[in-house]
């Protein structure tokens, strides 16, 4: 008698081997819808973190384009890029979510011992406003939370 594979064993195996190749198809198709996901989302968040750094008062309820943003900070020389960041426009809205203050008698640090509580001379006041700013351009809405000092 002939040692071999009956047709259902081939059979079986066939099917096991299609089925870890679908699998395989599967995973690689997630993988790279969720990496396009991840590269459109990081394309999107990029300007609104732009916006975020050079966040001004004067700016809120305003369309501006990237370039009005950028050009007090940034002497843009690169004509290419000047035309794209004038075409990247960006509704740009936001919100005071709270004030942060910082003064000398709230601190509870060690350094506090060796202030003599006989000194008039106390520290300056310290504030920052945490604001949400909210970007709306073609691509999409983005929100950024950031922290401004108040002068």
């Amino acid at each position: 008698m002939k040692s071999g594979f009956t047709l259902i064993e081939v059979l079986v195996a066939t099917v096991i081997a299609s089925i870890a190749g679908m699998a395989l198809l599967q995973m690689n198709s997630n993988n790279t819808h969720l990496f396009k996901q991840i590269q459109y989302r990081s394309s999107n968040s990029e300007p609104v973190s732009l916006i975020a750094l050079h966040s001004d008062k004067k700016y809120n309820r305003s369309t501006k384009s990237l370039y009005d943003i950028l050009d007090r900070t940034y002497d843009i020389k690169n004509d290419d890029l000047r035309k794209y960041l004038k075409d990247y426009k960006i509704d740009y809205n936001e919100q005071l979510i709270e004030t942060i203050k910082f003064d000398e008698a709230e601190s509870d640090d060690s350094e506090s011992d060796y202030i003599s509580e006989e000194s008039d001379a106390s520290a300056p006041i310290i504030q920052f406003e945490l604001i949400q700013i909210i970007a709306k351009t073609e691509q999409g809405q983005n929100a950024v939370l950031t922290a401004r000092l108040v002068e």
